[in-house]
């Protein structure tokens, strides 16, 4: 109730919980991939620094089986991904609408990412 009130606020909340809603009913299934971004700049490059530490820490959590990987849903990403454009943009002291939206879609497909660098991460036996 209070993401969706907050993302309510930005405009775009409803078409991001939409692109998430999809994605769990299977509806969007693209494979992991790197986001291009229209421009990059700092608001960017913190989203994939943030972006690559969370997805490593999830991807450990799967190879290695911890319970708390059953426990993350989209609930959780969307909040993640929400106080992560937050951080973010504080940081950088700026923020780029369509770099919001394109990493909010990027994020609306979490488990096919953290599934993919898990599977990259126990072909090369590199687990922690």
């Amino acid at each position: 109730m209070v993401m969706a009130a907050k993302l309510r606020l930005r405009g775009r909340g409803w078409a991001f919980v939409g692109v998430l809603l999809g994605w769990a009913t299977g509806l969007a299934g693209a494979a992991a991939a790197p986001i291009t971004w229209d421009k990059k700049g700092a608001f960017e490059a913190c989203l994939e620094t943030s972006l690559d530490k969370w997805l490593s820490i999830q991807a450990q959590l799967q190879v290695n089986e911890d319970p708390a990987a059953a426990k993350l849903d989209d609930a959780a990403v969307a909040a993640w991904t929400i106080e992560t454009i937050d951080r973010c943009r504080a940081v950088a002291q700026a923020a780029d609408a369509a770099s919001e939206d394109r990493f909010a879609k990027h994020m609306a497909q979490w488990r096919h990412h953290i599934y993919d660098l898990a599977a990259d991460i126990r072909r090369k036996g590199q687990s922690d």
